[in-house]
C-alpha cells in the first residue's frame, strides 16, 4: 500500500512482521493440507461412480473397450512441485535471481516463491534494495540485452515504463494458455490493464494498492479534532497538532518519485491528467497544476517544514507506531503494520484508525490506483515458461489468501480474517481516486521531470517556476524521442 516512481518503499522490514508472515504461512499450509485431503476423498467417490457406469455397457462396447489399451487413452499424470507449489515439476532445477524492494505483503510473496524450491525444482535468490536503487539496478541490467535477473518486481508505473522500452517479455500467450487451468480469470481485467501497454501484458499482478488517511484516534479525541476530508481542512489542523507536540499532517515527500505521485494525486483530484493521451502534450502546467503544486507547498510550510522531506515510507510507518505522527495519508499496504504488537507502542496499539484519502473539495479523491507484481525481462536465458509458472504459483488462491493478511490482493473473492483493518477506507480511496499513472511512453519522461522539479519546493522553490522548469525539460526530452511535435 508503499523508490522513484514506485508505489512502495521498505528496504528493511520489522522483524516482528517477518515472524508473523511465516506463522501465517505455516498455519495456512495446515489448513490447505486438510482441504486437499477432502478433495482427494471426493475424487475417490467419482472414480467408483465411473466403475459402476462401465458395468452397464453392452457386450459390444465392452469388447471394443477391451481391445484398447488403457495407457493409450489416459494422459500421463503431470508431477507437480508440491501441494503448496502446484505447477509442473521442471526436468532440472531452475535458478532464478529476483530483484525488487520489500514491504510486508511482498515479503509474503517471496515466501510463496520459495515454496517452489522443494525437491530441487527451483532455487530463488531474492534481493531487496531501496526502491529507487532497485529500479535503477533493474533498468541498467535489462538495458544490456542480456539480463542477469530472471525475474523483477515492480509497480505498474515501473512495469509499463520497462514495457514501453521493450525491456520485458510479453506474457499474453502464456496467460491465455494457463488462464483456465490456474484461474487467472479471477484477476479482473482492470487490474491486468494496469500491467499492460497497448494490450501487451508484462506482469502477473499480485498486490492492489492505494493510499488512505491514517490517524491516531486517541490524539484526535484529546485535541477535539475531527478527521479532515480535504487538503484545506488537513492543513488548517497542523498548527494545533504541532503546538501539542505532534507532527502536522504528513505525506511522503522524501524523494522526487514521491513528489510525482503526490502531485498527480492532487492534480487528479482536480480532474486533470498530466499529459494528453493522444498527443502527449503537457497539461500539468495550467491553472489546476499550479493549484496542486501550491497546495503541496502550503502543506510543507504549515505542516512540517523541510523535515517533511526526510521521512521515507518506513519512517512514516514507524512514526505512527511510536505516536510521533497523529495523521497522514499513507500507502494502504502499511495498515497491517499498525497492529504489529512487537513494533507498535502499547499506548498506540489499537488507536490507529483509517479514513478515505483527502480530496480538493470535489468528488475525486487524491488517491492513486497501483498494482505490484513480478515480470520476466526480455532476452533472459533459460525457460521462460518455467519462470512464468513460478509467478503463477505465487499468484494462486492459497498464496493470495496468505498475502491478504498484509494487504489487498488481486484475485476476487479472497479474504483473510487476519487482514488489515483499513479495507473500507482503501476500497473507497481506490474506487473514487484519480486512477493509475498514465502508461503511455511519454509518461516515464513526465514522471522523472516533474519529480525532479517539485522536490525543490522543500528548499523554498517557487511552484510556478518549478512547473515551467518541468514542462521545458519534459518537452525537450519528449521531442528528442519523437513523442511530441
Amino acid at each position: 500500500p508503499l523508490v522513484r516512481k514506485g508505489a512502495e518503499a521498505m528496504p528493511t522490514m520489522i522483524q516482528g512482521g517477518n515472524v508473523n508472515v511465516r506463522k501465517a504461512s505455516f498455519m495456512r499450509r495446515l489448513a490447505v493440507g486438510a482441504v486437499l485431503a477432502g478433495v482427494l476423498v471426493g475424487c475417490g467417490s467419482d472414480d467408483e461412480g465411473g466403475e459402476t457406469a462401465d458395468t452397464t455397457a453392452t457386450a459390444e462396447t465392452t469388447a471394443t473397450a477391451d481391445t484398447t489399451a488403457t495407457a493409450d487413452t489416459t494422459a500421463p499424470a503431470v508431477e507437480t512441485v508440491s501441494e503448496q507449489c502446484a505447477i509442473p515439476k521442471p526436468a532440472s532445477e531452475v535458478a532464478v535471481d529476483v530483484m525488487g524492494w520489500e514491504f510486508p505483503i511482498v515479503t509474503q510473496y517471496g515466501l510463496e516463491l520459495k515454496d517452489c524450491e522443494e525437491g530441487g525444482s527451483y532455487k530463488f535468490n531474492i534481493q531487496y534494495l531501496d526502491s529507487a536503487e532497485a529500479q535503477s539496478q533493474i533498468t541498467l541490467d535489462l538495458e544490456t540485452g542480456k539480463p542477469t535477473y530472471e525475474m523483477v518486481q515492480g509497480s505498474n508505473d515501473f512495469i509499463t515504463e520497462l514495457g514501453n522500452k521493450g525491456l520485458l517479455t510479453p506474457l499474453n500467450d502464456l496467460v491465455e494458455k494457463y488462464k483456465d487451468q490456474y484461474g487467472l480469470g479471477d484477476i479482473p481485467q482492470s487490474i491486468w490493464d494496469l500491467m499492460s501497454v497497448d494490450g501487451q501484458i508484462y506482469s502477473i499482478p499480485l498486490v492492489s494498492n492505494t493510499q488512505n488517511v491514517f490517524y491516531n484516534k486517541a490524539i484526535f479525541d484529546e485535541l477535539g479534532l475531527t478527521v479532515p476530508t480535504t487538503f484545506d481542512e488537513a492543513i488548517a489542523q497542523c498548527k494545533t497538532l504541532i503546538d501539542a507536540g505532534y507532527a502536522g499532517f504528513h505525506l511522503n515527500l522524501a524523494a522526487d518519485w514521491a513528489w510525482q505521485i503526490e502531485f498527480d494525486n492532487v492534480l487528479g483530484a482536480l480532474g486533470v491528467k498530466p499529459l494528453d493521451e493522444a498527443t502527449n502534450a503537457p497539461k500539468f502546467n495550467g491553472a489546476e497544476g499550479l493549484k496542486a503544486a501550491e497546495t503541496l507547498a502550503q502543506l510543507v510550510k504549515d505542516c512540517g517544514g523541510k523535515t517533511i522531506g526526510t521521512y521515507s515510507s518506513d519512517d512514516i510507518q514507524n512514526a505512527f507506531q511510536t505516536g510521533e505522527f497523529a495523521i497522514g495519508q499513507v500507502w494502504a499496504s502499511r495498515a497491517a503494520s499498525m497492529d504489529d504488537a512487537e513494533a507498535t507502542k502499547p499506548e498506540v496499539l489499537g488507536n490507529i484508525q483509517f479514513a478515505p484519502a483527502l480530496s480538493m473539495g470535489g468528488s475525486v479523491l487524491a488517491a492513486p490506483a497501483y498494482a505490484d507484481g513480478y515480470a520476466i525481462p526480455k532476452g533472459v536465458e533459460g525457460d521462460v515458461e518455467a519462470l512464468f509458472l513460478a509467478m503463477v504459483a505465487a499468484a494462486d488462491e492459497e498464496s493470495q489468501t496468505a498475502a491478504a493478511a498484509f494487504g489487498s490482493v488481486t484475485r476476487t473473492g479472497i479474504t483473510n480474517a487476519e487482514g488489515p483493518r483499513n479495507g473500507e477506507a482503501a476500497l473507497k480511496s481506490a474506487a473514487e481516486g484519480r486512477g493509475p499513472d498514465q502508461s503511455i511512453a511519454a509518461g516515464g519522461i513526465y514522471r522523472a521531470e516533474i519529480g525532479k522539479a517539485l522536490v525543490k519546493i522543500l528548499d523554498g522553490g517557487d511552484p510556478k517556476a518549478l512547473l515551467a522548469e518541468a514542462e521545458a525539460a519534459y518537452l525537450a526530452e519528449a521531442k528528442k524521442q519523437g513523442l511530441v511535435s
